[in-house]
């Protein structure tokens, strides 16, 4: 006597990767906002130290981007103005 098997066989489906924007590609939308983003909201955002946040800002700089730094009553706000690195 031969038994079925009368389980649907299951295929394989392929799944989608969804890639995670990186640190350095979140960085740079929050750079390039209007309002900018401070050194206070980077900390936040990211769970940086201070001088983190700051070596970040700088290699967006050595990436080819213009990061210009206004002082306001809330703090250094920094933001990208211009670039070839732009993305």
């Amino acid at each position: 006597m031969t038994t079925l098997d009368l389980e649907p066989q299951k295929t394989a489906i392929p799944k989608t990767v969804v890639k995670k924007p990186t640190r350095q590609a979140q960085l740079h939308k929050l750079l390039t906002r209007k309002s900018g983003v401070t050194i206070a909201q980077l900390q936040k955002s990211f769970g940086w130290q201070p001088h983190t946040a700051r070596a970040a800002i700088s290699a967006q700089r050595k990436a080819g981007c213009v990061v210009a730094r206004t002082v306001t009553d809330k703090g250094s706000v920094y933001r990208i103005v211009a670039g070839q690195g732009d993305r």
